[in-house]
């Protein structure tokens, strides 16, 4: 069975029906189109408050995440392939642009900061937490119509590649350059006179 015909059926397994529960298609919005800033600010918010090794993993995570999206941007300029709405096939309850769907941005995002995450020791039960928000994420954007359930299936892979990249640098990184950013943080929060009961220098 050629991969589209397959990857038709599971989307219409996954995809809502023509007239959903609207407390589930709510619930399903909120999971496709907030829980990406959701993690953005549990970022920040751990940066500030955290010791340097957390932040070095989180520097990791926000790499990894960089690093897929910019991989996602090249397969998007290579090869185009339409959304499900586009096609057309099953029902849609979110807007979206017409741009290619695979892999998805948003699901690249979460499962690359989860693997980054996992793979420390520090950050591992947030990596769990954060593999089951992307899987969320995965679910509800097929739910709503804008993607194929093999969007999520490549975003985990481009995700995976894009951890494994940074981690083979890692050791790098963590002796050059996160000290330095490091160093800066602290040198700008203290230019800015940020209060240090907020925003420690260091832990």
């Amino acid at each position: 069975m050629p991969f589209e015909k397959i990857n038709h059926q599971l989307f219409l397994a996954l995809n809502a029906a023509a007239h959903p529960p609207s407390w589930i298609v709510l619930i399903a919005r909120i999971m496709a189109e907030w829980i990406v800033y959701a993690a953005v600010l549990w970022m920040v918010i751990a940066w500030i408050r955290s010791t340097p090794k957390f932040r070095f993993v989180l520097l990791d995570g926000f790499l990894a995440a960089v690093t897929g999206l910019s991989i996602n941007q090249i397969i998007n300029a290579l090869w185009y392939h339409p959304r499900p709405f586009e096609v057309p096939l099953g029902n849609q309850f979110l807007a979206h642009a017409t741009n290619s769907s695979f892999p998805s941005d948003h699901a690249v995002f979460m499962f690359a900061l989860a693997l980054a995450f996992l793979s420390s020791m520090l950050t591992r039960s947030w990596g769990w937490l954060f593999m089951l928000l992307g899987l969320a994420v995965a679910w509800s954007r097929i739910y709503l119509g804008v993607h194929f359930p093999f969007d999520m299936i490549g975003a985990f892979g481009v995700a995976t590649f894009s951890t494994i990249i940074v981690k083979l640098v890692s050791s790098l990184l963590r002796s050059n350059i996160y000290p330095m950013l490091l160093e800066l943080y602290v040198e700008i929060i203290s230019i800015l006179r940020l209060p240090e009961g907020l925003f420690p220098r260091s832990k």
